[in-house]
């Protein structure tokens, strides 16, 4: 029996950056893209954006970076 890494999964950061997205939005990854960087590529094709902050990467999805401005949703 054998492992194998299966990918990885890139959510979104929500609006505001700082808080779940509302929508549970996750990048869909191809079936070759393996690493984090690879899947965010694949996110950039579908309209994501990403923000390089001190410290880590905030992953942001087209429904989240149209809407910003707006609070956090409950």
């Amino acid at each position: 029996m054998s492992t194998h890494l299966l990918g990885v999964e890139i959510a979104c950061d929500g609006p505001a950056g700082r808080d779940n997205c509302p929508h549970n939005a996750a990048i869909r990854a191809q079936f070759t893209s393996r690493t984090a960087r690879q899947v965010r590529a694949d996110g950039r094709r579908d309209g994501w954006t990403v923000h390089r902050i001190p410290g880590r990467l905030l992953d942001i999805c087209p429904r989240c970076r149209n809407h910003t401005t707006e609070g956090p949703t409950l």
